[in-house]
Order: structure tokens, then C-alpha cells, then sequence
């Protein structure tokens, strides 16, 4: 029997079934999650898909890298130069979505559900002057297209029978490409079918291999044979006792001609292991998640391991931070002055010793003063003098002006340094004397 073939009946009669217009209501199958059948046989679904390790290693790596994030709200004026507005109201919506939710819960969830449905639906409702965000998960709503183009949702929660939101009462984010201008692509059920279901089927397959295999770990060989059963029955208790449990790999003795020999599979003869680590590649590409993220770490070293990283944040996270960016300033900010944007520079940070000597080169060059190097560092500043900027002596204008202002400019720096000297000895010196 095949890997796969053992888990095509199921799908196959379905299949057959649904053919000959037969369908059995009793059936547990109509009863079940919506999902598609692969050519494993099968059936794909969200919640199925989560059983495979590589599917939730890959979810929870977008959700909670996303969802740890710190976020703001800036405004750039007329000069270029942008603000924070911490206290802007869209800062204070997402940093408190809901009264029971905060914005890690908020944002794992939107990421999660995106990474896996292909869609992400929040209700807006006002409360007073507040506004606040209710997430709507996937499987209770659907998308409606109106002859306006607007969209309309159609909710139907437990409890709560159905309602209909529309546009202006919702916040909605589906996954590109978009179908059909309103509905976004699942990663798991369409792109990530067939790949999802060789490795659900493949788990399944291990699974009852060890489950139902009777082959025996040794077998012994004998010229002869036992007078009756309960001598081969004592013979069989005696070896389990002396070299079993903490006797293995003790020495033993075998009498009458008596040869063992070792019938089990490893997990290497049966070629799980190999098989396994490529589906989970296959997958992880779904999502473009770096192997070594999922603990795969056959291809990374020492000295790639940063640069890779780098890469997820940059290849991995950009588009998904940017998707959410721009929804966020077409439906809740002026897009023209304000902006919602996610820092991720504790991200993109290097080692301790990389970071200082980039500091030390922004430091000396002029373009950091020691206040923001501390606060990239989560330090507090050293007050005003934290925030003059320095920059080399010999970088001055060409020509005979430049060179002179510069020296001017170089001699009353060390005329200010001698002073303050002078004056801290004297200070010393009256210190001493009183």
C-alpha cells in the first residue's frame, strides 16, 4: 500500500457519492469544517492544518513577531519633518482595540487570521467620543459585493443570530491577490492544499504505521524446537527479564543453536525523516518563513544565522507590516499629513559589539547625538547637553573662508574647554582650602 493511497478511500467515496447525487444525511462528513480535498485524499482545513507542526510554527511566527511590535502615528508637516502623536486617537484605538482585547491580542489574532483564512474583518463601534474594534473571526462572516462596488458583511455569530455590516460600520483587510474584488486568498486552503494535505497525510500514515505495526524488534532462529508452548513461553520471559529494561546492552548467552536477528524499522529505513523535512519546506515557503525560524536548522550557520534574520524582516515581515500600514491609513487617518507606521529597528539590531561601533561612526560623524543613541538603546537621555551634535574638526568648507571659520571655530572650542578646566580646578582648589 502507498504512503498516500491508504487515505484516498474516504475522499474517493465521497467524491463518488456526491457523483450519484446519494448523500446520506447521518453523515458526520456534511457535518464538518469547510475544507478541500487533496490528491492525498485528504481533507484540508484551517483547524486540520494547525495539527502539522510546520503550519503552527509558521502562523505563530508571523502573529507574535507582528504583534510584538511597538506602533505609532506620525504626522510630517510642510517642512518634511515628521511628528509623533502619541496621543493621536488611532494610536489609542489600536493600542486599546476593546475592553477585553490588548494590541498584542488584536494584532496576533489580525495577523493569524490573514496568514490562514486570507481575510481579516473588525467591527468599528462608537462610544462616546471613543471608537472601538471588535474582531469578527473568518468563519462566522461573509463578503458581499453591492452594486456600487461597496461591500457588505454578512455576520453570523453563536448566540447572536445574523446581522449585516457594511462598509463604513467595518474594518476589512483581505489578502492579495483579491478575487473577484472582495475576497482574499488563503494560504491554506488554496495555494497550500496540496502541500498541507502530503504532510497531514504523511503524519496520519506514521502515525498508524506505529500504531498497527506487529513486526517484532528481534526475532531468534532455531534448528530445532520447544517440547510444548510454555517452554518457548518461559524462554521468551526469561530474555525480557535479564535484557530488557535496565539489563539492555548487557551480554547474553544464546544456547541450542540459537541466532537473533533484528526485523524493526528505523525511522530512517522507513524514510520519514527525510520526507517529512521536505514537506516542511514546501510549507514553510507558503509563508516564506526562513527554515531556521522553525527550528530547522540544517543549512545555518554562525555567520549567515544574523544575515538570514535580517532577511525575515526585510523579505517576510515588509510585506505583511506594509498591508496592514497602508489599511490602516486609508480607513482610520488622512493619508495626506499622518501615517500609521510599525518600528521595527529592535528587529533589524545587531550584536552589541556591531551596534556600538555604528553608533561611534553616527556619533562621530555628526548625524546622532548621544540622547538618541540612548533612547535606540531604551536609555534614558543626560539632559540637554545629550542632544548638541558633533562633527570632525577637519570637515570644513573648501576655500580660504571655510578653512579660517573652521579654525575659529576649532580654537574656540578648545579656548571653552581650557576655561571650563581652569574653572573646575579652582573650584577644587576653594573646595580644598575651606
Amino acid at each position: 500500500m502507498g504512503l498516500f493511497s491508504m487515505f484516498g478511500g474516504g475522499a474517493v467515496a465521497q467524491a463518488s457519492a456526491s457523483a450519484s447525487g446519494t448523500r446520506d444525511p447521518g453523515d458526520d462528513f456534511w457535518y464538518g469544517r469547510v475544507g478541500k480535498p487533496s490528491v492525498a485524499g485528504v481533507k484540508v482545513t484551517v483547524e486540520s492544518a494547525r495539527t502539522v507542526p510546520v503550519v503552527r510554527g509558521c502562523l505563530q511566527v508571523l502573529s507574535e513577531t507582528v504583534a510584538g511590535l511597538s506602533f505609532s502615528v506620525f504626522e510630517r508637516d510642510a517642512g518634511d519633518q515628521r511628528r509623533k502623536r502619541s496621543g493621536h486617537p488611532v494610536a489609542r484605538l489600536l493600542a486599546n482595540p476593546n475592553p477585553r482585547e490588548t494590541s498584542y491580542e488584536f494584532f496576533a489574532n489580525l495577523v493569524d487570521d490573514l496568514a490562514s483564512h486570507g481575510r481579516f474583518l473588525a467591527e468599528r463601534q462608537s462610544w462616546g467620543r471613543e471608537e472601538r474594534l471588535w474582531r469578527i473571526p473568518p468563519d462566522h462572516f461573509q463578503v458581499e459585493m453591492l452594486s456600487d462596488r461597496s461591500l457588505r458583511f454578512r455576520i453570523t455569530e453563536p448566540g447572536r443570530g445574523e446581522r449585516v455590516l457594511l462598509d463604513e460600520d467595518a474594518w476589512y483587510i483581505p489578502l492579495p491577490p483579491v478575487q473577484n474584488g472582495m475576497m482574499g486568498r488563503s494560504p491554506i486552503l488554496q495555494d497550500g492544499v496540496e502541500a498541507i494535505g502530503a504532510a497531514l497525510a504523511l503524519q496520519r500514515y506514521a502515525n498508524s504505521f506505529f500504531a498497527n505495526d506487529a513486526t517484532p524488534p528481534v526475532i531468534f532462529k532455531h534448528k530445532g524446537n520447544f517440547t510444548d508452548q510454555a517452554s518457548k513461553e518461559n524462554f521468551l520471559s526469561a530474555w525480557q527479564r535479564f535484557f530488557g529494561g535496565r539489563n539492555r546492552h548487557k551480554p547474553g548467552i544464546l544456547e541450542y543453536g540459537m541466532e537473533p536477528h533484528q526485523m524493526a524499522h528505523s525511522n530512517e529505513q522507513a524514510q520519514f525523516l527525510e520526507t517529512r523535512k521536505e514537506l516542511w519546506l514546501d510549507v514553510s515557503r507558503l509563508w516564506r518563513i526562513p527554515p531556521h525560524k522553525l527550528g530547522i536548522l540544517d543549512k545555518a550557520t554562525f555567520s549567515n544565522i544574523e544575515h538570514q534574520s535580517l532577511e525575515f524582516v526585510t523579505d517576510t515581515l515588509g510585506p505583511w507590516l506594509e498591508l496592514i500600514e497602508r489599511s490602516v491609513n486609508k480607513w482610520f487617518l488622512d493619508g495626506a499629513r499622518e501615517y500609521f507606521e510599525f518600528n521595527v529597528a529592535s528587529l533589524l539590531r545587531g550584536d552589541i559589539k556591531t551596534r556600538f561601533e555604528a553608533y561611534a561612526i553616527a556619533r562621530q560623524w555628526g548625524w546622532l547625538s548621544v540622547n538618541e543613541i540612548r533612547r535606540l538603546e531604551n536609555q534614558n537621555g543626560i539632559g540637554r547637553g545629550g542632544d548638541r551634535f558633533i562633527e570632525p574638526l577637519n570637515m570644513v568648507p573648501v576655500g580660504d573662508a571655510g578653512q579660517k571659520e573652521g579654525t575659529s571655530r576649532a580654537i574656540a572650542f578648545l579656548r571653552d574647554s581650557v576655561e571650563a578646566g581652569d574653572a573646575h580646578r579652582n573650584m577644587k582648589v576653594v573646595t580644598n582650602v575651606a
